[in-house]
């Protein structure tokens, strides 16, 4: 099955969590700029969760293949380490070891862009969790740990999730835990003009093709 990104995103629930796994050739950053492009036409407010300054090296990429970033300079985006401020940054979470002090600064920032959006709904995007989770990814009772106390925490009524992650760096038990915590699976292909549906809650929907 051959699916355009508005179709695909337009089939997508309030609650669903969508994986994305990329390499590192190729070009995920295709995708998040349809997504953005796709939030604001439905006036869906989105929110950049910008691990170690990966939303940076997106644009950063889209701009080298031309394209106007500018709907993307101007997102909120709550930081997580890293030193290149990119869009309206409104809040900070932590990286350390304390998983539930992350997860209360997080929240207090996820409040705080949901009174500013005035909405009940909205778009998460997580880029760069991979590169966060690389420190400890080698234990699993860390890695157990972690998606029990983050990941599958219910999500916030209204939302949609979209983690997108750097294949080569994630374990195995990472890489399958994601897949497990995620109600999508996407695949890229070099190019990222083509992406491959791994996992769908449609069986029709299985090892379809999404066309940008």
């Amino acid at each position: 099955m051959m699916l355009q990104l508005r179709d695909f995103l337009n089939d997508i629930h309030e609650g669903e969590r969508v994986f994305i796994e990329y390499e590192s050739t190729s070009h995920p950053e295709l995708f998040l700029d349809g997504l953005v492009k796709w939030s604001n036409e439905e006036r869906v407010p989105l929110l950049i969760v910008d691990m170690l300054d990966t939303f940076h090296l997106f644009v950063q990429q889209l701009r080298f293949l031309g394209y106007n970033t500018h709907h993307l300079e101007n997102l909120c985006v709550i930081k997580g380490g890293g030193k290149v401020e990119l869009g309206r940054v409104i809040g900070r979470v932590r990286i350390m070891e304390e998983f539930y002090v992350q997860l209360k600064e997080y929240n207090d920032a996820i409040r705080l862009f949901f009174e500013k959006v005035k909405s009940d709904r909205a778009v998460i995007v997580f880029l760069g969790m991979e590169k966060f989770m690389y420190s400890f990814q080698e234990s699993s009772y860390r890695v157990e740990e972690y998606f029990d106390k983050v990941v599958r925490r219910p999500l916030f009524k209204g939302n949609i999730i979209f983690v997108f992650a750097l294949k080569g760096i994630m374990s195995a038990q990472v890489e399958a835990l994601w897949h497990e915590s995620s109600t999508r699976v996407l695949e890229i292909n070099g190019r990222g003009d083509r992406f491959f549906i791994k996992k769908a809650p449609k069986l029709d929907h299985l090892d379809g093709v999404i066309e940008l």
